[in-house]
């Protein structure tokens, strides 16, 4: 048995390994670059800290979730938990897989706290801007852009927001385009580019970025929403770089896989289909939704890459 504990948003996980062949740090080194680039503000915590949720892992030919006494137990065979193929995302610590989707449902239902996917930074000012989209929408553009002019990293991939209005710091690793590799030398010269740490997706090779550098010193901070600025990155190369926008169902969609939703792990486990049998407070969500929509934070949608973006900050 291996046992670690670590800590994310405050709450510490203790995780416990019942394997003859793997350790915790197995798991955390395979596969890459996916572990590498966790999702959250995840540090490691000393064995005497208290524990807030368990999380149990049984090496075996199973292949179920579920939780007992309290517990999260994943009963599976580890080493395809750690499949270093495409399919890795959906793996034991990948971006899709399932201590990521225990992790939102924890967040959600127990700790008042929904996840965005998108970046997040603060000013001198205590201005924030929360930017949301999808991949290739250019939310590295703005980060990129922010911190040139002097903002400073809360998160580059998931914001964290609880129903008291708080922001959480999260994930300091960027991925972008080779070809941005040049700028970020030229224009962040305190982030640090992990060449060796490359991926292939659908939409075309990436490499990493640790921009801890550029990151927040508080781990929580409280927003003003009047002062919080709620971007749609959009890059279409729309002739109108900024539009406000009132709709929430952008920001609806552009919520991570939630708690409230029925979840499921296809390709986590070979020729297996396993379901992630929980049913989130979906009364959460919408409350941390509205609260958004109704208060004086700006909504808008910024387009067409670093036009329309220096037009936002030069405003």
């Amino acid at each position: 048995m291996d046992m670690q504990k670590y800590k994310i948003r405050g709450i510490v996980f203790e995780i416990i390994l019942n394997s003859d062949k793997y350790k915790i740090s197995d798991l955390f080194d395979e596969p890459q670059p996916y572990n590498l680039y966790i999702n959250y503000h995840i540090t490691k915590c000393p064995k005497d800290d208290t524990t807030n949720e368990k999380i149990i892992i049984n090496d075996n030919d199973g292949a179920s979730v579920k939780i007992e006494n309290g517990n999260f137990l994943i009963n599976a065979n580890v080493s395809e938990l750690v499949q270093k193929n495409y399919n890795h995302q959906f793996s034991l610590f990948g971006n899709k897989g399932i201590i990521q989707k225990y992790i939102l449902y924890i967040l959600e239902t127990k700790y008042n706290s929904i996840i965005f996917h998108g970046c997040s930074l603060k000013n001198e000012q205590d201005e924030i801007i929360i930017g949301l989209g999808g991949s290739g929408s250019g939310k590295s553009v703005l980060i990129n852009l922010a911190l040139q002019k002097g903002w400073k990293l809360i998160s580059t991939e998931q914001t964290i927001i609880n129903n008291d209005m708080h922001i959480y710091k999260g994930n300091i690793f960027d991925n972008v385009s080779p070809l941005s590799e040049e700028l970020i030398r030229k224009n962040l010269p305190r982030a640090i580019i992990l060449s060796e740490k490359r991926l292939i997706e659908p939409i075309g090779q990436k490499i990493f970025i640790d921009m801890s550098s550029y990151q927040m010193k508080n781990d929580k901070i409280k927003m003003n929403l009047n002062k919080l600025t709620i971007i749609n990155v959009d890059f279409k190369g729309m002739n109108e770089n900024i539009m406000n926008i009132e709709d929430k169902d952008y920001l609806l969609r552009l919520l991570q896989i939630s708690a409230t939703e029925k979840i499921s792990f296809p390709a986590i486990i070979e020729n297996s289909f396993i379901d992630f049998p929980y049913i989130g407070n979906a009364k959460i969500k919408n409350d941390i939704i509205n609260k958004l929509i109704k208060s004086n934070a700006k909504k808008i949608i910024l387009s067409n890459g670093f036009t329309g973006f220096n037009l936002f900050f030069e405003r």
